[in-house]
């Protein structure tokens, strides 16, 4: 059962997105077409206007910025015991080293684990993510990723079956008293991370990899910005179904 309401709330997810929004509006319109054409052409301009602004870059950059800056960058001078990185997504792809495989998102996650590791050399790093519909784990990925960088097998505990943010939390508690840790995921993301984290006691440091937005931006209407405004709205998504639960 718990399965099938994880695979409920993604699709529930995907379909509150911009781009499926736009589709239903769309669609909708072009059902009533004939039986109520006024209300068939407001739906068709709400498509409009929601694909348009959504795919414009400032309005884009503003809509990030609600979610991405909660926290600073992590500062290197404070001591840990764990780097956590929260698992992202990869590809399939053989006979290529493992870091090519890893999507944007994860690589630059990977980074920041690194750079944070790097300054804590008797630090651990933990790695997590399930398969999905890859044909093996994200954990798996990103643990020899990080091997391919130079970190020892030693240094490195992967999660392979947690499937979203509060069961990596609860998966990672055993390992985690009375140990400070330093949480990586996108700055988007940290927020709702840092309370599924927290909520199960345990002591963290936010450290945000990758930030979306711009403080200046151009005048395009491209996938890059509606990729930024699909990220604010599912982040919206996220800290509202939390706050419902908490």
């Amino acid at each position: 059962m718990s399965l099938i309401l994880f695979y409920l709330k993604k699709f529930i997810g995907m379909m509150l997105m911009p781009i499926p929004l736009t589709l239903v509006a769309m669609c909708l319109a072009f059902l009533l077409m004939k039986k109520c054409p006024k209300l068939a052409r407001l739906f068709l301009l709400i498509g409009i206007i929601m694909l348009g602004l959504t795919s414009w870059s400032p309005v884009a950059d503003k809509l990030i910025a609600t979610v991405e800056h909660d926290f600073p960058i992590f500062d290197i001078q404070q001591p840990v015991d764990v780097v956590i990185v929260l698992g992202s997504g990869h590809k399939d792809l053989s006979k290529t080293p493992t870091i090519m495989a890893l999507g944007n998102s994860a690589l630059f996650r990977l980074e920041e684990g690194l750079r944070i590791l790097k300054a804590n050399p008797n630090a651990q790093l933990f790695v997590s993510g399930y398969s999905g519909e890859m044909t093996e784990p994200h954990a798996e990925v990103m643990r020899r990723a990080a091997i391919e960088l130079g970190v020892k097998p030693d240094r490195i505990k992967a999660f392979p079956l947690a499937k979203d943010t509060e069961e990596e939390a609860k998966s990672m508690k055993p390992y985690l008293d009375e140990k400070q840790a330093a949480l990586v995921t996108e700055a988007s993301h940290l927020k709702r991370a840092s309370i599924f984290f927290e909520k199960a006691g345990i002591n963290i440091i936010p450290a945000p990899a990758l930030y979306l937005g711009s403080e200046k931006s151009d005048w395009q209407i491209d996938a890059n910005a509606a990729y930024k405004s699909q990220r604010a709205f599912y982040e919206w998504l996220g800290r509202g179904w939390q706050w419902i639960k908490n």
